[in-house]
């Protein structure tokens, strides 16, 4: 069976860290002749046109985990229309194989995948298998992973370390050499939809109170939930910091690219950027993610001297002003840290997992 005979189905949705792993494999099957198809959910509207090549459809799917009772009944009843909009898109267009981004949005697709005895492959992109991963695992024929080693993989089941696949403009970043600060210094935050809250709160006045020779320095970028955008320019207001504040940055990967210094949350496509792109962070991972998966990401990078870890009960504007003072002061530190995270980047992802979707596909 040759490329251009198969018919793949992604589906993802929810977050641009499901969704952005999905693009960039749909761009190298699509390079190499496959017939992609997306399914996400009904929220896809956002993410609307990232798949051009590709015919797309949205399916209802709800979120169920910490829900309460209700609210549990209602994700249930979604869900179960959703697999059956699945099962009738999946039998109309009868592919090879279905490949599942993880999280809720994916979730009737892959399930209805498992009924239709359709080849399931599964992108775990935490250290932990997910949630919805975990319900469906045992249906996989294949589970490719982020880490090395990953959790509560179903005996059995086959797995394949390819990484986490990134937007061609980050790969773009690998090629420029990390930069020490000369006059200015390039901090870069941001912190996810879950995330960006505690550093609304903490990172401001950690950096008002910098010596003044610092901030003269600093030039700082961060992203904000539209919500908090008020109260952090209040915050930055008459420091004399140079600051561009925003909810969403168009284009990060060039920020990154001049970035001394980034401060981030653990989320696998945060760190999978920057590991690919060799860019030095200081990562925060969210107290309460399921299983601590969080941590266990940032660990993975930070025990490779790849980051500076710092678990939230920790993170105060006094820690934050110290380590700041630190790493500027001491930029062989930040130098040796992006290197070591460049170290662990899997550039080929794509590849890799391109490769083992066409493997599972054809049944080899």
């Amino acid at each position: 069976m040759n490329e251009s005979a198969i018919q793949i189905v992604l589906t993802a949705g929810g977050t641009g860290g499901h969704v952005f792993p999905a693009e960039a494999l749909a761009r190298e099957l699509t390079a190499a002749g496959t017939k992609v198809t997306f399914i996400t959910d009904r929220r896809g509207n956002s993410f609307s046109g990232r798949f051009p090549e590709s015919k797309e459809y949205r399916v209802f799917a709800g979120a169920y985990a910490g829900k309460p009772f209700l609210k549990k009944f209602w994700a249930l009843f979604l869900m179960g229309i959703g697999i059956l909009q699945s099962i009738l898109i999946l039998s109309k267009i009868k592919p090879n194989a279905v490949v599942g981004f993880g999280g809720y949005a994916a979730f009737p697709a892959s399930f209805a995948a498992g009924i239709l005895k359709i080849p399931l492959i599964l992108h775990e992109q935490n250290s932990v298998l997910g949630g919805a991963n975990r319900v469906l695992g045992k249906r996989a024929a294949l589970i490719a992973t982020t880490f090395p080693d990953v959790e509560r993989i179903p005996e059995g089941v086959k797995t394949e370390y390819t990484g986490v696949p990134v937007r061609p403009e980050i790969l773009a970043v690998r090629a420029q050499s990390y930069q020490p600060a000369g006059e200015t210094f390039n901090l870069l935050i941001f912190g996810g939809s879950q995330g960006a809250s505690l550093f609304s709160r903490v990172i401001p006045p950690a950096l008002v109170q910098l010596p003044e020779e610092i901030k003269k320095r600093l030039r700082i970028v961060q992203q904000c939930r539209t919500e908090d955008l008020p109260a952090v320019r209040q915050a930055y207001d008459g420091s004399g910091l140079t600051v561009d504040l925003a909810p969403f940055f168009t284009d990060m990967a060039d920020r990154l690219a001049r970035a001394h210094l980034v401060i981030c949350r653990a989320g696998a496509s945060s760190i999978a950027e920057l590991s690919t792109a060799g860019r030095p962070a200081l990562i925060v991972p969210i107290l309460r993610s399921p299983d601590s998966h969080q941590l266990k990401n940032a660990l993975f990078i930070a025990k490779n001297n790849g980051a500076f870890l710092c678990e939230e009960p920790d993170f105060t504007p006094e820690y934050l002003s110290n380590k700041i003072k630190e790493l500027i002061n001491t930029p062989q530190i930040l130098t040796t840290a992006a290197e070591k995270a460049k170290e662990l980047g899997k550039p080929d992802a794509v590849h890799l997992l391109a490769a083992a979707v066409l493997k599972t596909a054809r049944g080899s």
